[in-house]
């Protein structure tokens, strides 16, 4: 089925993207954020063990409250850094490329295209990795790079639905594996999975 959208999606819109989606295809990144704040509780573990030899030694040097000071100094680091590192980014990508574009979606037989004045891909239906529904609207991942088409950018909800159904039905057998929990309340239960599309002899 041939299709055309045309759509918006703010910067901020793609951050949040970035990193809801993300969790959903790398879960594993969620015990990196608890890897970091395990290390953050393993120093602070050992300010509490050797608390009073510290608070000594620091005494000796006219350093009042020094165990105490360290505790505080350890824990605002990792908040300020966590803040300024993904600042950093931020800056990064807003100087690197100019997001506040509108976006042109055209489905054919062979895939679909998403393209903006500045950049274009042509996701294949064998590049489409897995398909997430966020709140505001439909996400087709290709490895780690996100697509989110907009609610807005449907006719209706009955187009949406029609775009979930048909985009299902072309993915991969393993991405549909990895997809069907996050799609299947759009399609239903009692619907099933998709009907795959039929070949050419």
């Amino acid at each position: 089925m041939q299709r055309e959208l045309t759509y918006h999606v703010p910067f901020e819109r793609l951050v949040k993207l970035s990193r809801s989606a993300g969790y959903k295809i790398n879960p594993h990144t969620r015990w990196l954020v608890w890897l970091l704040i395990a290390l953050v509780i393993s120093v602070c573990a050992f300010l509490y063990a050797f608390g009073d030899e510290i608070r000594d030694v620091a005494e000796d040097d006219g350093i009042p409250f020094a165990t105490e000071l360290a505790f505080i100094a350890v824990f605002l680091a990792f908040i300020v850094g966590l803040r300024l590192l993904r600042r950093y980014q931020l800056r990064l990508m807003k100087n690197r490329f100019n997001f506040d574009q509108i976006v042109r979606l055209n489905q054919d037989d062979g895939g679909v295209r998403l393209s903006t004045d500045g950049v274009e891909y042509y996701l294949k239906w064998q590049g489409v990795t897995q398909m997430l529904l966020e709140r505001d609207g439909v996400v087709l991942s290709h490895g780690n790079l996100f697509f989110l088409v907009p609610n807005t950018a449907f006719a209706s909800p009955e187009e949406r639905l029609s775009f979930i159904r048909e985009i299902y039905a072309h993915l991969s057998e393993k991405a549909r594996q990895i997809s069907e929990k996050h799609v299947q309340p759009a399609l239903g239960p009692a619907l099933g999975p998709a009907p795959r599309p039929a070949r050419a002899s």
